[in-house]
């Protein structure tokens, strides 16, 4: 999906305003460490990490992290600024493409699914397995289902906002979404959709023993979530 990496290395107004940045990350830094307090292994890829607000969360809980982003003027801004942080380390195109079979303990992938193209999606599930060391955990979240709706992402982004003050500026936010290149994207390329029972069957396909999560890491509790444990 090409046109989606293009969207992603421009300016955008997925989040409302920095107030939704950092609580976005927060909760699901929150999730994603609670989910991972008690697994072996320290060396962890965080795969489309976006902004990457939650990464020195990650070093403060002994890991080790590697951040990556398709995104040319993401990986420029992360490593503007996290550059000499001792135990994080930004990858580029390159040096993702380098990293050794089962050189990591646990990958998450959040909000990224949907715009990997569904052919595309069992190779790279195969390829984070090849990368995981036996009993390594893959957490992946934000998948969307069939039948989630623009509207269901909407009234949990405006519930998620009362709860974090910023209500008003989200109300502004879906205004300026509406039209949006996000919005023609979503309805001229689509979203790849994804039942629990079907990627339940590509995690164990490509190796992995798989769990739906009885909720979603996140903000976004009516979308999916996966535990898949390297087999």
């Amino acid at each position: 999906m090409a046109d989606w990496a293009n969207f992603w290395d421009r300016p955008n107004s997925i989040y409302v305003n920095d107030a939704h940045l950092r609580a976005h990350h927060q909760r699901l830094g929150d999730d994603l460490l609670a989910l991972l307090a008690h697994k072996p292994g320290r060396k962890l890829l965080d795969y489309g990490c976006g902004e990457a607000l939650a990464a020195e969360r990650f070093c403060a809980a002994g890991w080790q992290v590697l951040l990556y982003d398709a995104s040319r003027e993401t990986q420029r801004r992360l490593g503007g600024r996290l550059r000499g942080r001792p135990g994080i380390e930004v990858l580029d195109d390159g040096a993702l493409a380098g990293l050794a079979p089962g050189s990591l303990d646990a990958i998450v992938v959040s909000s990224v699914v949907q715009y990997i193209a569904p052919a595309a999606l069992p190779g790279l599930l195969r390829r984070w397995r090849e990368l995981l060391g036996g009993g390594g955990y893959l957490i992946v979240a934000d998948v969307i289902a069939p039948d989630n709706s623009a509207l269901a992402d909407a009234w949990t982004l405006l519930g998620f906002a009362r709860s974090h003050g910023f209500f008003q500026a989200a109300l502004g936010g879906l205004v300026r979404m509406f039209f949006s290149d996000y919005r023609r994207l979503r309805r001229e390329l689509g979203l790849s959709t994804y039942d629990a029972r079907a990627f339940n069957a590509l995690l164990s396909a490509a190796g992995f023993h798989a769990e739906h999560l009885a909720r979603n890491p996140g903000p976004n509790a009516h979308r999916l979530g996966f535990l898949g444990r390297a087999a």
